[in-house]
């Protein structure tokens, strides 16, 4: 079984490590506009970003459409620039191929409705009061859409490529974001329910303890400096960095409890 497995890494947002258990029967692979980055164990692609609208929508094409872009794998999993390969790949990619379905997911661990979603996104600033969210729930809610086929996150993405109705759902996940321009996981849930996509849900959280994947920081992320983004990536391959990592957390514990010691002593 020819597999791919790939992530995109545009505009430096994210670093990316090596595999900790590497497969000679897997392709990695790394979409990028950086014709300078190399990771050992993945090869690179470099892309034009610039004729994309954004370098969001040129992750969002490669994400959704790798499977026209690189033809002849039999499957692929997609990962977000953050998230590190830890157990045999192969494995999970096997366990969709076996169970007939066209889409591997994950479903979202807080919430299960789309508009649901959009109202935390809002609230988080990850998507604005005047963007087009509104309509696009409206334009799902007109062509028949009740919003109660379960929400996922888009995070990590396994998809069969031989199923035959992969590609017209991604074509339409492709569609549906350039017109609306809004999160991707917001239009997902429509795209399931309207082509009728067989999806196999996995079992487990990525965000929790597992075998096979490991969620760190972005690179980029205002709420954590680049450090402690490589630090709690390293930890899942080195001892030294993993004690390194529960130093910084149990610092952080004793800052918040020295801080809620002087916001009571004051009353």
């Amino acid at each position: 079984m020819k597999a791919l497995v790939y992530t995109c890494v545009l505009d430096a947002y994210d670093r990316v490590f090596p595999p900790l258990e590497p497969e000679p029967g897997l392709d990695y692979l790394i979409v990028t506009d950086d014709p300078g980055l190399s990771v050992d164990g993945w090869r690179t692609l470099t892309i034009d970003a610039k004729r994309f609208t954004s370098v969001q929508q040129a992750n969002r094409y490669y994400k959704m459409l790798m499977h026209r872009e690189l033809p002849g794998y039999a499957c692929s999993l997609y990962i977000d620039g953050n998230i590190r390969l830890l157990g045999r790949t192969s494995e999970v990619l096997e366990g969709l191929v076996a169970s007939g379905a066209a889409l591997g997911v994950f479903a979202h661990p807080l919430r299960s409705r789309v508009a649901d979603e959009i109202k935390a996104c809002v609230q988080q600033g990850k998507t604005r009061p005047g963007d087009k969210t509104g309509a696009e729930m409206d334009y799902y809610r007109q062509h028949g859409f009740t919003d109660d086929a379960g929400l996922v996150e888009a995070g990590i993405l396994l998809k069969n490529h031989l199923h035959p109705g992969l590609d017209r759902a991604m074509r339409l996940w492709w569609a549906l974001y350039r017109r609306f321009g809004s999160r991707d996981q917001i239009s997902l849930p429509y795209v399931l329910w309207r082509t009728s996509l067989p999806v196999m849900i996995q079992s487990y959280s990525f965000r929790q303890s597992n075998a096979w994947f490991g969620l760190y920081a972005h690179r980029k992320d205002p709420r954590a400096s680049r450090h402690y983004a490589y630090v709690q990536a390293r930890a899942y391959d080195s001892m030294g960095y993993r004690a390194l990592l529960s130093a910084w957390h149990a610092s952080w514990r004793l800052r918040r409890a020295l801080r809620r010691l002087r916001r009571e002593s004051r009353v």
